[in-house]
């Protein structure tokens, strides 16, 4: 018997022993884990104060890709603000108030170390002029409007025979008509088949679909389609049959490709009553 009591206190002990290293190893990994947090806040601190300082705050812009609007158009589209951090620009935010600009189809915006955004923008060009509001406003190709004819100088045609409406700002509007549609695919059409007549074009007579060119000289009748390869033919059918003296030659395009000439139009080979051309390249 005597013997057994001093095995019961060593077991006593041993287990105390075993307790005290426990609490040791768990105060060890608290301490630990306590230095992590510490260094991960004060990198927090470092980082924050590093990207709000003065060399990361907005001290320069590049703009590119314009050819209407000036670089402090841009940058007033864009939103930005004095002082605003390189680091904290909504760069998807900045792209879509950029898009809000009616001369503007699409924008990229990126960011250049240390303090400096490019701007890369592609602008929507007038192609023609219509009446909104009982005053001649710009629109695009794709049937956006841009600014009032009055702002700046662009030598586009007028489109005749229809009136729009707006309220509010009428710039931006988009116009989805179907006769507007065919005016500027046509006018967009003779501009491939010859880049000077883009330039000869007087106006446009939406409700009977002819473009007058050249001070009447010459008239084209289109329909609900202008392809690329009814403005190839018409740019032969021109050549051969243009007029040599006064009068007016119009040509009529809406016949699936083929080119119908009627008026004055005299060539080498005498009147021309259509195009007998293929569709080869020009």
């Amino acid at each position: 018997m005597p013997s057994e009591a001093p095995k019961r206190r060593t077991a006593r002990r041993g287990g105390r022993s075993r307790r005290r290293s426990d609490g040791g190893a768990t105060g060890k990994k608290l301490a630990a884990g306590g230095a992590v947090v510490t260094c991960v806040g004060l990198l927090a601190v470092v980082v924050y104060a590093s990207v709000t300082s003065t060399p990361w705050r907005l001290g320069g812009y590049t703009v590119r890709g314009t050819s209407y609007l000036t670089a402090p158009e841009v940058l007033a589209a864009a939103g930005f603000k004095d002082g605003d951090n390189l680091f904290w620009i909504d760069l998807e935010r900045v792209e879509r108030s950029l898009c809000r600009h009616p001369r503007i189809r699409d924008a990229e915006v990126r960011r250049r170390i240390p303090a400096e955004v490019v701007i890369t923008v592609e602008e929507r060009p007038a192609a023609a002029a219509l009446i909104l509001n009982g005053e001649l406003w710009k629109v695009s190709s794709d049937g956006v409007v841009l600014e009032p004819m009055t702002a700046g100088y662009e030598d586009v045609p007028v489109l005749a025979g229809m009136r729009y409406r707006a309220t509010g700002d009428a710039g931006g509007k988009r116009l989805n008509r179907d006769e507007l549609e065919e005016a500027l695919a046509t006018l967009e059409g003779l501009g491939r088949a010859d880049p000077a007549w883009t330039a000869a074009v007087e106006y446009v007579d939406v409700k009977d679909r002819v473009v007058v060119l050249a001070a009447g000289r010459y008239k084209v009748k289109y329909g609900a389609g202008f392809e690329e390869r009814t403005a190839r033919r018409l740019r032969r059918v021109f050549e051969a049959t243009r007029a040599k003296g006064p009068g007016e030659v119009t040509y009529d395009v809406r016949f699936d490709g083929d080119v119908i000439v009627t008026g004055t139009a005299t060539a080498a080979g005498g009147e021309a009553g259509g195009d007998t051309a293929d569709d080869g390249e020009v």
